[in-house]
């Protein structure tokens, strides 16, 4: 996941189930690369019935670093384990 992390393109991003016992469903963490630095974003992960998934919810949460390492040792402290992650 680190060389994915330091590949990122703006147009790309990175979805992964989180472990944080302050979100809903353990969270989800989206990490995006933007203007030279990479973004965190988590977030609440709602079951949706209707649509039989998973989907982003509320109590947004964004965090800054300058570097893919720094992002990277970020994210192990709060994905899921093993870690379920997606490609954008």
């Amino acid at each position: 996941m680190s060389d994915f992390i330091g590949a990122l393109d703006e147009d790309e991003g990175i979805r992964i189930e989180g472990n944080l016992m302050n979100h809903t469903g353990g969270g989800f963490i989206f990490i995006g690369y933007y203007r030279g630095s990479y973004c965190i974003n988590i977030c609440d992960r709602v079951w949706n019935a209707k649509l039989g998934k998973y989907v982003a919810g509320g109590r947004d949460e964004w965090y800054y670093f300058d570097t893919a390492k720094a992002t990277y040792a970020f994210t192990l402290k709060e994905a899921k384990r093993p870690i379920v992650a997606w490609l954008y």
